[in-house]
């Protein structure tokens, strides 16, 4: 029997002070925990937490799932290009978010994100094969997906690199207008949305040795990207040529998808720059720098070290492997 979804207000102070250094009514910050799975979202989740519980799923659908800033898009696009027998044409044609939609969208972002208000009917009416992008915990998945099981395909990345991401993500998205220490806190704190951040993972990790789930990370995507799309190619029933994954690798280079105007959601970046006075800061976009190490550029030594004693804590005795000083 199904938990009933329920909400508790966020009391630690660093959730506050985030809410209030958010300036965004669009993309509104954390504001609640969501139980049963302890997740923090947004104030507008539980209208829609039946909706998404009760989805009803296809055994054809691929979910590509992730914590915020972990590679989210970069699999999306390559995802969809191995399905699809490498369709570039189309895949220049029609913009990510309507190829492979965000399912809860309508709970993190006010304004509609494809070409219906209505998402979830958007969804319900798309032929098959149907591809979902979803930050979602298990816990508040669609029931469905226990029981149909279709594919999902679930991406990770080192947690120093994602907050430095997400930090970013908030200033254009946002309008955050706080300190990354203020940032670090409350993503240490479990109070961004979709956090905890190693519960989110680990709770993934543990299916991963259930057929239909593929559990890839940021750092093997960057070190040899090539044997991560031949292994996806495997899980998705397809046989990819050395030409072909040549191709997809060419067309998967940070270069190449910040350029690519159906990927770089660089019109509506623009908008946001605009809205909060940063468009002196033409770098700071939607698809950024793409980088695996970087962190060190903007965390001080406390932050860092502080960062690796909790990841150490807790993934003890989980068999997830993260060297966290060699990355």
């Amino acid at each position: 029997m199904a938990t009933s979804t329920r909400v508790e207000p966020l009391r630690e102070p660093i959730a506050a002070k985030v809410q209030q250094e958010c300036r965004s009514s669009i993309y509104p910050a954390a504001s609640v925990r969501v139980f049963p799975s302890g997740c923090a979202h947004t104030a507008y989740f539980l209208q829609y937490a039946e909706k998404f519980r009760d989805f009803e799923i296809r055994e054809d659908d691929v979910w590509i799932v992730s914590y915020p800033k972990c590679g989210t898009t970069w699999t999306q696009e390559m995802v969809w290009l191995i399905a699809n027998d490498l369709d570039f044409e189309k895949a220049k044609k029609i913009p990510l978010n309507e190829r492979v939609p965000f399912f809860e969208s309508p709970a993190i972002v006010t304004t509609p994100i494809t070409s219906t208000d209505d998402i979830l009917t958007f969804l319900t009416k798309m032929t098959s094969r149907r591809f979902f992008k979803t930050h979602l915990t298990k816990d508040l998945m669609p029931l469905q997906l226990w029981t149909k099981k279709p594919k999902i395909i679930y991406v990770s990345r080192n947690p120093k690199d994602a907050v430095v991401s997400y930090y970013h993500h908030h200033r254009l998205w946002n309008g955050y207008v706080g300190t990354f220490q203020d940032f670090v806190e409350a993503f240490l704190a479990d109070v961004l949305v979709y956090s905890p951040f190693w519960d989110h993972v680990l709770d993934y990790w543990r299916l991963r040795d259930e057929p239909n789930v593929l559990f890839n990370t940021y750092e093997e995507m960057k070190k040899d990207l090539p044997r991560v799309i031949r292994k996806t190619g495997e899980f998705l029933g397809k046989e990819l040529s050395k030409e072909a994954v040549d191709q997809l690798v060419e067309h998967l280079s940070f270069g190449s998808m910040k350029k690519n105007p159906a990927i770089n959601l660089e019109d509506y970046a623009r908008i946001e720059r605009e809205r909060y006075g940063l468009s002196e800061q033409p770098d700071l976009q939607f698809i950024r720098q793409g980088e695996t190490g970087a962190w060190w550029k903007e965390m001080t030594q406390d932050m860092s070290d502080r960062l690796d004693a909790w990841t150490l804590q807790r993934l003890e005795g989980t068999g997830y492997d993260l060297q966290i000083n060699e990355i």
